[in-house]
């Protein structure tokens, strides 16, 4: 358990209500989930969640990394190669019941396309088209800007990882492998870590540096740059619970957050965990209690202290 005189007195389902709707959403600390729907599989190398997404939703997860792989113009969630027994239609489904209860709750979506494409008579954008279609009830932000808060309530904003023949959502195809790197669009910018490659348990504290490196370099809510920080890794020696966890010799990615979450509480940017619920959903809490510590400029200070 992560100790900490910021507990939230807002249910973690309703965080962002306590919100100024002035507040820039890039300027929020927000936890999110790497590989959000890889529940449903037991192999080590493959799983990196253990709540469903109605359950990361309700404890406040607000940014969803979603992998598509088209598949006879639809798509199946994936994690690399392996089919997760989900479709994207399932996953719009739970953040159109989540927002409709929650109307004043943002959800950031990142979508990639994730696998060679099987079977299609169309392109992966107009896929999503159609899936999008089949959901009337949802509202998308699939603007280029980055918007205020107020702007998305009840709304997806979307990360498009995939390629699509016009403007759609906020573009980060330009996204390379295995680094840390920053993207410049005129209506917005971001740096990212996303240093994923941890080959053995050892190199554990490697994979910190990079995390820690872009939370001591955070952009200023000014700046324009939104801060996306992975918190997971993986390799054939190190799967991503002995990445999040550790093992006899080495502390974990887990560990070490929660040491700084302590120390220092705030902002962190966007944060994506595996086994987001560890220890009873800690730091997921503790990264929203970290948004009482960033007033909007000029705005009247909302607190989470009770």
């Amino acid at each position: 358990m992560i100790p900490s005189s910021h507990d939230t007195c807002m249910p973690p389902a309703d965080w962002m209500s306590a919100l100024d709707d002035a507040r820039l959403l890039h300027t929020l600390t927000l936890p999110g989930s790497h590989d959000t729907c890889a529940y449903t599989v037991d192999d080590g190398l493959v799983r990196t969640q253990r709540a469903p997404l109605d359950a990361q939703l309700a404890h406040g997860v607000r940014l969803l990394d979603i992998r598509c792989r088209h598949v006879r113009d639809a798509f199946d969630i994936h994690h690399g190669g392996i089919a997760l027994g989900m479709t994207f239609d399932d996953v719009l489904a739970t953040c159109a019941r989540f927002l409709e209860a929650h109307p004043r709750e943002c959800i950031v979506m990142s979508v990639k396309d994730e696998w060679p494409a099987h079977a299609c008579t169309r392109s992966f954008d107009a896929t999503f088209d159609a899936h999008r279609a089949r959901h009337p009830r949802l509202r998308w932000h699939a603007g280029g800007t980055l918007p205020t808060l107020g702007d998305v309530r009840g709304a997806i904003v979307l990360l498009r990882r995939f390629r699509s023949s016009r403007p759609l959502g906020i573009d980060l195809t330009a996204w390379p492998d295995n680094a840390t790197f920053t993207i410049d669009h005129p209506d917005g910018a971001f740096v990212i870590q996303d240093e994923y490659r941890v080959p053995v348990a050892a190199s554990i504290g490697w994979k910190w540096r990079a995390i820690d490196t872009l939370l001591t370099d955070l952009p200023s809510p000014d700046s324009g740059r939104w801060a996306i920080n992975f918190c997971s890794g993986t390799g054939m020696g190190a799967n991503p619970s002995v990445v999040a966890h550790g093992d006899s010799r080495v502390r974990g990615i887990h560990a070490r957050l929660a040491e700084r979450l302590r120390e220092q509480p705030g902002p962190y940017g966007t944060m994506l965990l595996d086994f987001c619920d560890d220890d009873d959903w800690a730091l997921v809490r503790a990264l929203i209690a970290c948004n009482d510590h960033v007033p909007a400029p000029g705005a009247w200070r909302k607190t989470f202290r009770c």
